[in-house]
């Protein structure tokens, strides 16, 4: 019987992002602390024990190489595990860690107008575009996402999985990691000196001093949307008047 993509992933407990960036990497060695590894090694040799079950008449033979077949892979994993990492290698991962802890320090000293006592700001970015900020920055390898967690003033595993799980601009908007980690990136765009964008500039047009609302749709959004077609419109008829004069 053939299982789904999905349905593996919920057997293993494993989300996508996490399945989709072990299935990229290369080499016996990488990936091996990606929980998919773990889980996938789990599912595997359950199901290697399961298809014993459901064959007794197999040969004594035959069994005894199944098994050792299974020691072997046990063996295999324990000592990619055990592996003691290169001189080299041990110093590029020092000097990652160092450079992340100092990131994230320097990000932390930033200050924010406008921060309230949970260290939040008005926002500007959708969820959509928060989601995607963290992907690219947890993707860089300096951090790790408990680290990340952290610098986000401790925001719990759970809920930065819920936010990560959803799609949509809107979809999220409630949820504590979106509002701590747009303050996050608003310190680092700071402390990079990177000017804010087109999108970034017309949301802030169109959210006003509130920025995006945790639920529904700011009515300083609805007024700004009715004042631009009635704009809109008055030039229209303004152009209209004058070709016709």
């Amino acid at each position: 019987m053939r299982m789904t993509q999905a349905a593996f992933l919920k057997v293993i407990d494993v989300d996508a992002r996490l399945y989709r960036r072990f299935m990229a990497l290369k080499g016996a060695d990488e990936g091996d602390d990606n929980p998919t590894y773990n889980g996938a090694a789990i599912f595997f040799y359950r199901q290697e024990q399961n298809e014993e079950k459901v064959k007794p008449k197999e040969t004594k033979r035959t069994a005894a190489e199944r098994e050792e077949s299974a020691t072997l892979i046990r063996n295999v994993a324990k000592a990619k595990k055990r592996k003691a990492p290169t001189r080299e290698e041990k110093e590029k991962k020092t000097k990652k860690t160092r450079d992340g802890k100092e990131l994230l320090r320097r990000i932390e000293e930033v200050e924010l107008p406008n921060m309230n006592e949970n260290g939040c700001v008005p926002v500007y970015d959708d969820c959509d575009e928060i989601r995607r900020k963290i992907d690219i920055f947890l993707g860089e390898g300096l951090v790790t996402k408990a680290a990340f967690l952290r610098a986000l003033g401790n925001v719990n595993s759970n809920s930065m999985r819920r936010f990560m799980c959803l799609r949509g601009g809107r979809d999220g908007a409630a949820n504590e990691a979106y509002r701590k980690a747009f303050a996050f990136f608003e310190k680092k765009r700071i402390l990079d000196g990177e000017e804010k964008t087109a999108k970034r500039l017309r949301n802030e047009y169109m959210q006003g001093p509130e920025g995006f609302p945790r639920f529904g749709v700011s009515t300083y959004c609805i007024d700004r949307y009715i004042e631009d077609r009635q704009k809109e419109k008055n030039s229209e008829v303004s152009a209209t008047t004058i070709s016709t004069s």
